[in-house]
């Protein structure tokens, strides 16, 4: 069990990397006030680079998420 632990450590440590790393790639959705007043044309972002850094960052938030339960309850 302890061999266990030690490697959802492992992968949750990995995973806080990684969120951290994705959130600090992704653009800024706004940019100040010249942004609000200029008329922006993607007005949800679009689907390519940025939509799959926002899935990636989604999708490790989840594990960070499920492992942090995991562990908690395997180590009571």
């Amino acid at each position: 069990m302890n061999v266990i632990v030690i490697l959802l450590y492992i992968v949750f440590a990995i995973a806080s990397v990684g969120i951290v790393l994705f959130v600090l790639l992704q653009t800024p959705k706004q940019s100040g006030l010249s942004s609000g007043l200029g008329g922006s044309g993607e007005l949800f972002g679009g689907r390519g680079m940025e939509g799959g850094l926002v899935r990636v960052t989604s999708i490790l938030g989840g594990i960070f998420l499920v492992l942090s339960l995991v562990i908690n309850i395997l180590t009571k």
